[in-house]
């Protein structure tokens, strides 16, 4: 079934506003939740939003607390989430390093005690449309196995850099697991199987059934060993630059909550459209193909060809996701 925009953004600040949230808060959420499932992430939007309510119900998501600046040490300033809805929290810490970076350049600007920010790519595309450049990770419990191990210890840490242009921004959004928990959740809702392996079976084998993966707990890292060594990476910098959590303390926790971030911003506004980056996307674009009928992409591409057919058609949803938003 497909669902107009407005409608489902009507429907997730109904629910906000119902459960106290001050509107113009609810309102940016919403949009948040909403623009995510527009542009195809319904994993990060419509599917994730009843756990993001549970979340609140039971108490883990204070609606009421604003990021809070605790401390400037030279370059970088450092905030308290003070375990506020992690979306709202991410958005407001990148508006004011985007504010900074307009000012000075740069900005680094580090974020405890927060909540899961939703989307990733959402704070990507909000620095971009600003003509900044961003790099920006989150840490997470731990739900990916170090290379080589069984156990999870590191988490799928995800990853979004965004680079500006005068149209069509290129915004890469990525966890450190070759598919995050969100997309095997909606491959699995779908009954449809991965593309390529995304982690192991009972086995010990790897196997393209979400399923299987999600019953396992044993995602694939990126890259091997490579993703497994980013993870740690992305967890270190975020946890010790922000004086928060680390991935270790937040699996000690009942439900993923206190999460730490890193935000770093590039004021770029004087170098969008410039020849170095067009000569890469033209690049790209004229690569030879694998499939003829599929020209390879950017990141973030992809996202502006299902955000305009989404508009025109209304969003994809699952019957059971949207059965599970009006029963909130």
């Amino acid at each position: 079934m497909r669902i107009k925009y407005q409608k489902l953004y009507d429907k997730f600040l109904e629910v906000l506003l119902d459960r106290g949230f001050e509107h113009k808060k609810a309102e940016l959420a919403a949009k948040i939740f909403a623009d995510s499932s527009l542009d195809g992430f319904q994993s990060h939007g419509i599917n994730r939003f009843p756990e993001f309510i549970m979340m609140i119900d039971e108490g883990y998501v204070d609606i009421e607390a604003e990021p809070e600046k605790v401390e400037a040490n030279g370059n970088i300033e450092i905030y308290d989430g003070n375990l506020g809805p992690g979306a709202l929290n991410a958005h407001q810490i990148m508006e004011k390093a985007v504010a900074k970076a307009k000012k000075e350049g740069v900005a680094v600007m580090a974020l405890r005690n927060t909540n899961h920010w939703m989307r990733g790519g959402t704070y990507g595309w909000q620095a971009a449309e600003a003509g900044c450049g961003a790099i920006c990770f989150t840490n997470t419990l731990p739900n990916l196995p170090p290379w080589g191990a069984k156990e999870s210890k590191l988490g799928n840490n995800p990853l979004v850099m965004a680079i500006p242009r005068q149209e069509k921004h290129i915004v890469l959004d990525m966890a450190v697991s070759q598919y995050a928990y969100g997309t095997l959740g909606e491959y699995e809702m779908k009954n449809k199987d991965l593309p390529y392996p995304g982690g192991y079976n009972k086995a010990g084998e790897l196997t393209t059934d979400p399923g299987e993966i999600l019953e396992t707990m044993r995602p694939l890292p990126a890259g091997y060993w490579k993703g497994s060594g980013l993870s740690m990476m992305l967890d270190l910098f975020s946890a010790l630059l922000s004086g928060g959590l680390n991935t270790f303390l937040i699996g000690k926790k009942e439900k993923e909550h206190a999460v730490s971030q890193l935000f770093l911003v590039f004021d770029m506004e004087d170098k969008i459209n410039e020849e170095t980056t067009e000569q890469t996307v033209d690049s790209i674009h004229s690569a030879e193909r694998v499939d003829p009928e599929q020209k390879p992409t950017y990141p973030g591409e992809g996202t502006y060809l299902r955000r305009q057919e989404n508009l025109e058609k209304g969003i994809p949803v699952q019957k059971e996701a949207w059965e599970k938003l009006n029963n909130l």
